[in-house]
Order: structure tokens, then C-alpha cells, then sequence
């Protein structure tokens, strides 16, 4: 008698397992992200890293009005770039259009953009990207 209830509930416990498991699969395909969602993520990921590069504020000594006048040059070099780079957009955004290769294994995806000097990895899942390799 044992033997048979431990077997029920044992029964019971596995499907539970592989409909919770098939629940998250279907869950993930269905928010895995398609191509255009992935180029409009890296644009923009691509547009803030080479605002924060090339807008670094300058080193300035201490104190506060430097710290005011250098965030200053900050925002206002990110706020010019930001200008020029939207008038670039749809160029930026085909750039990386065929720079990438996407693997798609129905429940995620991961996606490759290759840029001169540089591989970025990218999972995208549950709606959301995941960058893990540069």
C-alpha cells in the first residue's frame, strides 16, 4: 500500500514538473524577441555607450563649481550627440541589422554583432535582453 501511494504521488510530482517546465518554455517562446526588437535594444545600447564615451566630462579640480561646470559640458555634449546621432538612426540601426547573426532556439534567443574589434552576445528572453560577452 506504501509502495503504491508513494508511486501516486511520485506520478503526481513529475507531471506537475513538466507542466510547470512547459509552462516556462511556452512562456519564453512566446516573449522571445524577434529581430527588429533586437536592433532597436542594441541601437540604443550602442547610442548611450558612445554618448558616455566620447561625453566624459572633463578632469577638473575639486570642488563644486567644477563639478557643476563639468556636468554641464557633459549634458551638453550628450544633448548635441543625441542630435546628430538621431539624424543617423536608420544608419545605425542597419549597421547592426547585418552585423548580427540570430540563433533562435525557440524559447531564447542569442544574438551575435560583430563591430570591428569587438563580439557582443546577446540572450534575449522573457522580453528582455541580456548581454554577456564583449
Amino acid at each position: 500500500m506504501k509502495a503504491s501511494l508513494h508511486n501516486h504521488l511520485g506520478i503526481r510530482k513529475s507531471t506537475f514538473t513538466l507542466i510547470a517546465i512547459a509552462s516556462v518554455v511556452g512562456v519564453m517562446s512566446f516573449t522571445n524577441p524577434d529581430n527588429n526588437t533586437y536592433v532597436n535594444y542594441a541601437a540604443e545600447r550602442l547610442t548611450s555607450e558612445i554618448q558616455n564615451a566620447i561625453c566624459q566630462g572633463p578632469q577638473l579640480p575639486q570642488g563644486q563649481l567644477w563639478e557643476d561646470i563639468s556636468k554641464l559640458t557633459a549634458n551638453t555634449c550628450k544633448s548635441g550627440l543625441a542630435t546628430g546621432i538621431t539624424f543617423q538612426s536608420n544608419n545605425i540601426k542597419d549597421f547592426i541589422a547585418t552585423s548580427t547573426e540570430r540563433q533562435n532556439f525557440v524559447a531564447f534567443s542569442i544574438y551575435t554583432t560583430k563591430v570591428p574589434g569587438y563580439n557582443f552576445k546577446t540572450i534575449g528572453a522573457f522580453g528582455n535582453f541580456f548581454t554577456f560577452q564583449k
